[in-house]
């Protein structure tokens, strides 16, 4: 008797433990399954998202006439168009290996210089400029951060002439000063440095061709025509990439 009970007791013990599983499975089916695990997002990745950039550069110039030529009476025998600095700034684009941007940029005084048969150094002016391109670059390719470019740009430049002396004559201090608009063109070349994602520190060349400019007429009838007024540039500038 005693052996049946405990026989009867462990029966009905694994009974209600399976009924148990059963109701618990049972249950189980009336929840819905749970919803696949969401992914992670990924990591940003280090890159300009638009390619905008702001660029400033400072530059020296070699300045150059193809030549001058005197409305008045004295022939021009030698001349000299001397050095002078640059300012610039703009805005472009990247797309990958292709840049594209508009540059302004301001020359400063370069003080002229002429032989006449009057005498050394008697015709003296002072000849600026401001130029407004757009540029097309292509990069070469990059080893070790370094980028070199060409490129090349076409636009429009402001030449001025002032305080234009013909010192033999008795003209100085009275001529008006002389101006013009010109298509201007101009090619480039250089290497640029990414010193972090953002900036990148450019050297180049640039040639710019800016067109004629007239200085105004003098008291006893001289007027110099500047043929071809370029320059010869070596710049330094700052390129710094928006996003």
């Amino acid at each position: 008797m005693c052996s049946f009970g405990k026989s009867f007791a462990a029966a009905t013990t694994l009974g209600l433990t399976l009924c148990g599983i059963a109701q618990a499975a049972d249950l189980g089916r009336g929840y819905p399954p749970l919803p696949p695990p969401v992914e992670a997002p990924p990591l940003p990745v280090s890159e300009f998202a638009s390619g905008w950039y702001l660029r400033g550069d400072l530059g020296y110039r070699q300045n150059k006439v193809d030549n001058v030529t005197n409305e008045g009476v004295l022939p021009i025998l030698d001349d000299d168009l001397g050095k002078s600095w640059l300012v610039g700034v703009g805005a472009g684009m990247q797309w990958q290996w292709l840049r594209s941007d508009f540059t302004f940029d301001y020359g400063t005084r370069a003080k002229y210089r002429a032989d006449t048969a009057a005498g050394a150094d008697d015709f003296t002016a002072d000849i600026d400029s401001f130029s407004a391109l757009a540029n097309l670059y292509g990069d070469l390719g990059t080893w070790y951060g370094f980028t070199p470019y060409i490129g090349a740009g076409a636009g429009i430049a402001h030449l001025n002439v002032s305080k234009f002396e013909e010192a033999s004559l008795g003209s100085t201090g009275t001529t008006p000063s002389g101006s013009k608009w010109n298509p201007a063109w101009a090619y480039m070349a250089g290497v640029s440095y990414a010193l972090s994602p953002r900036f990148n520190l450019d050297v180049g060349y640039r040639h710019i061709n800016m067109g004629n400019v007239s200085s105004g007429m003098d008291t006893v009838g001289n007027q110099l025509k500047f043929h071809d007024v370029a320059a010869d540039e070596i710049r330094l500038g700052v390129r710094y990439h928006i996003d």
